[in-house]
């Protein structure tokens, strides 16, 4: 399983650095979707995330 994911993983090498999230612990969130070109970041954080509604080409939803 782990070489499955392996193979659709995608790498990013160096990290990109992010900060911008009301919470710094978050960053992360927001260099993953960066990499990824990710339409949709989908979060249970109402306080944090949500509040920036979008990050580049990212929507920033909750699950409801």
């Amino acid at each position: 399983m782990v070489n499955a994911i392996r193979h659709l993983a995608m790498t990013c090498n160096p990290f990109p650095l992010v900060e911008l999230s009301p919470d710094p612990d978050d960053d992360w969130l927001l260099a993953i979707a960066q990499v990824a070109r990710a339409d949709y970041l989908i979060t249970g954080d109402k306080s944090d995330l949500l509040v920036l509604r979008h990050f580049e080409v990212t929507r920033i939803i909750t699950a409801r």
